[in-house]
């Protein structure tokens, strides 16, 4: 398997951060906001799932807020408002914290965020931009091809799974690839949809904070990974009263 070709060239990168899955993770947050600042970055988009699972709803949407040019719905933003039926206490209790700290125009802001935005020349989804309002994964070739069906973009960029993945489009074919931890350059004669992974609850057994930094003049790729404080971030759930499951997997990156 090959990934997408490594750049070269000598260039001054202007940088998009793009990041997905806080929920409510406010330590794994100011991690990656203070990781930015080492870029050269023009601003950030968010991808939703900011409340959930953690402790610090509103802290976490204060910062979108103020911080993110453009937010789009996640699923646990819409379960704030459609709750379905049976939910289990990880889900729930993070969700009652939510609608309990979040103030009345808190959750107005989230209750009007699109399920997707084409911010030319990227398209950004929490999950997949084929049938985007049932929130489906995209974790395997054939799911990858729907999204590209109805990706009118050179770029797309999503969250949802929390693993980082990079799929590329190249004709009929659709590829997979696990992030590198270098600057990559996409072929513009390609499609790609980025999975950015998780900053506040990572799954792909790497416990790290994860988001991305993207060039659109240059079509430069870069997936961060960044440390931060879990034992504070875990204690903060303790103490919030949520479940312990929701903190015990922090340090596993499940």
């Amino acid at each position: 398997m090959t990934t997408p070709r490594k750049t070269g060239k000598k260039l001054h990168p202007l940088f998009l951060a793009i990041l997905s899955d806080i929920h409510a993770n406010i330590d794994a947050l100011d991690a990656v906001l203070k990781d930015m600042r080492e870029f050269p970055c023009a601003g950030l988009f968010c991808l939703g799932d900011i409340v959930g699972y953690g402790p610090e709803p509103a802290d976490c949407v204060a910062l979108m807020q103020e911080r993110s040019l453009l937010t789009v719905l996640g699923n646990h933003e819409a379960m704030l408002f459609f709750p379905p039926e049976g939910m289990r206490d990880i889900l729930s209790a993070p969700l009652a914290l939510a609608r309990q700290q979040a103030s009345p125009a808190q959750l107005r802001w989230l209750k009007s965020l699109p399920l997707q935005a084409d911010a030319a020349p990227v398209s950004l989804c929490h999950s997949s931009l084929c049938q985007p309002a049932t929130f489906p994964y995209i974790e395997s070739e054939e799911e990858a091809a729907d999204n590209f069906a109805a990706q009118e973009t050179f770029v797309s960029f999503h969250g949802h799974s929390h693993v980082p993945v990079v799929w590329e489009e190249n004709g009929p074919t659709v590829t997979g690839y696990e992030p590198m931890d270098t600057l990559i350059g996409l072929n513009p004669r390609r499609r790609y949809a980025v999975n950015v992974g998780s900053v506040g609850q990572p799954r792909d057994g790497d416990p790290r904070a994860s988001y991305v930094l993207y060039d659109h003049r240059n079509r430069l790729l870069l997936h961060r990974r960044v440390e931060y404080d879990i034992a504070r971030a875990q204690s903060r759930i303790k103490k919030a009263g949520l479940p312990d499951f929701n903190g015990d997997r922090l340090a596993l990156g499940q």
